[in-house]
């Protein structure tokens, strides 16, 4: 009897341990990304109640690239990433042609990118010249 409790205890054990593990967000589909040192011009955070806003002006590339996602992805979800921090996936209701955005963050995303907001460094690889 003693021989088959201790593997279950164990195996109980095991799940546990494994069960306290936060489930790793799974991106699928379209993505935006935005590095806010080479695509922002201006930011501003509004810190509400029941969410964090991150407002952006955005420089001519940037506002250009969202423009031509909320064509190409009309309908379908899109990623948003900023500075490797995804932060919301909404769905494409229509064109978008602003060089302002506002960004809805969800409270454990804003503890990663609100940090990475004041970084001033533009690490995007820039095309070479030929």
């Amino acid at each position: 009897m003693k021989s088959i409790l201790l593997p279950v205890a164990a195996l109980l054990i095991a799940s546990a341990a494994f069960a306290d593990e936060p489930a790793k967000p799974v991106i699928t589909g379209h993505i935006l990304r935005f590095d806010s040192a080479c695509d922002f011009t201006e930011s501003n955070v509004r810190i509400q109640r029941d969410a964090i806003l991150v407002e952006a002006s955005l420089k001519s590339d940037a506002a250009a690239r969202m423009k031509q996602a909320s064509r190409d992805f009309l309908g379908q979800p899109v990623v948003i990433v900023i500075n490797n921090v995804p932060i919301s996936a909404p769905v494409m209701a229509g064109q978008v042609s602003v060089d302002k955005a506002r960004f809805s963050v969800a409270r454990d995303a804003a503890a990663k990118l609100l940090p990475s907001l004041l970084e001033t460094t533009c690490y995007q690889v820039q095309p070479q010249a030929k």
